[in-house]
């Protein structure tokens, strides 16, 4: 016979900002990549974590739950921002704006994505660097990669795995 489980009763609110303010200023520093308003994220988000701590269903899902929160919530902070630089979105929008919210959620997460990977590549050693760096940012393939750096083409696959390999333990490592 089965018996019910209950879940969790959801972590306080101090619990959750000890354990993930960090994780959320980093967030959206990528995002906006500036201090003060990156503070002002982290306090909103949590603000609203606090607000909407009844919608958590799953305490096991808090980080992931506080990240959209997060994210949401920059790219509420970035949309007011480029009104008030008189930059109004709204004379963007076509026939379907929720089509363009999309379209502008992804490439905020492009661009956040982008910008941790070339803040990563930093971290690879230099033969590792150059390679990745030759991939990623110039669409190099490796024979002309290999061409490019004098290498052979086994060379230029090896370092390449090998920095692809760091740069997932480096990434993974950051928000584990």
């Amino acid at each position: 016979m089965d018996t019910l489980q209950f879940p969790a009763s959801p972590p306080s609110l101090e619990e959750m900002y000890d354990q993930f303010h960090k994780l959320i200023y980093h967030i959206a520093y990528n995002m906006t990549k500036d201090v003060h308003l990156s503070q002002d994220i982290v306090q909103e988000t949590f603000l609203k974590a606090y607000i909407k701590i009844d919608t958590l269903l799953d305490t096991t899902k808090t980080k992931s739950w506080l990240t959209s929160i997060a994210r949401y919530t920059a790219i509420d902070f970035i949309r007011k921002e480029s009104k008030r630089n008189e930059v109004c979105i709204e004379d963007y929008e076509e026939v379907n704006p929720i089509q363009d919210d999309i379209a502008l959620e992804e490439e905020i997460e492009a661009r956040f994505l982008k910008n941790s990977i070339q803040e990563n590549i930093k971290r690879l050693p230099p033969p590792q660097q150059e390679v990745m760096s030759l991939k990623v940012t110039q669409d190099l393939s490796d024979g002309e990669i290999a061409l490019k750096l004098n290498l052979s083409p086994s060379t230029v696959k090896t370092r390449f795995h090998r920095a692809r390999k760091q740069l997932y333990s480096i990434v993974h490592a950051k928000t584990a």
